[in-house]
């Protein structure tokens, strides 16, 4: 008699048993490699034996792998795959990067632009604030994203730069006057920018921008 404490593991199984659980498995790796032997002769008839490592196929091989996803700005290559964990790292960074922005924008102080911007995105930002200071405004910009996509896509001003991030939304900026605070106008538009980042001392910043602006649908 076994002790209280312990219990048979299973129940002596009938020849019946083995065999249906038998024929259930060799059916189950039957149908796998049918499958299996389906993709790969589809692949030597069409000459695309080369895209197997590209085949997602869910426990045996799937892919994009755990961890990457594919470029977006490149979506004919199955091979150019995107760190998902440094792309998030990228995105958080343009967006601080951002706020830094608009805040050297609400202040007029084009000393804090080099904390977020280098290159030719430092240029520029620095320029427009300087006309802000000159005619006596400055600007507050509210936005709401509909997509922000991450990836690769060489910078048309610096081919050594690739980190690029697309953003898409609707924003509306107001001008005021520095002096009294005054509405002096207002801007909405849609937007599709694009942004090209570099890494410094640790962290991303904007090197170079391609601004595309459509005023927005009036009501």
């Amino acid at each position: 008699m076994l002790p209280e404490n312990v219990s048979m593991r299973s129940k002596p199984r009938g020849v019946g048993d083995f065999v249906l659980g038998s024929w259930a498995k060799t059916g189950a790796v039957a149908a796998v490699l049918i499958v299996l032997f389906a993709i790969l002769a589809g692949l030597v008839f069409t000459g695309r034996l080369g895209d197997l490592r590209y085949a997602n196929i869910p426990l045996l091989h799937p892919y994009p792998p755990s961890g990457y996803y594919l470029n977006p700005f490149n979506p004919g290559d199955r091979g150019d795959l995107i760190n998902a964990s440094e792309a998030a790292r990228v995105k958080s960074d343009l967006l601080a990067d951002g706020q830094i922005e608009l805040r050297a924008v609400e202040t007029g102080d084009a000393n804090l632009v080099t904390q977020a911007d280098t290159g030719n995105s430092a240029t520029a930002l620095q320029k427009v604030i300087g006309q802000y200071n000159a005619q006596g405004i400055f600007a507050r910009q509210q936005s709401t994203y509909s997509a922000i996509v991450v990836g690769r896509l060489v910078d048309p001003n610096a081919p050594s730069v690739k980190w690029c991030i697309q953003e898409k939304g609707s924003a509306t900026i107001t001008f005021l006057s520095r002096a009294t605070g005054q509405v002096v106008r207002q801007e909405s538009f849609q937007f599709s920018d694009k942004f090209w980042l570099v890494q410094a001392n640790g962290r991303y910043l904007i090197t170079d921008a391609q601004i595309s602006n459509q005023p927005a649908a009036k009501p």
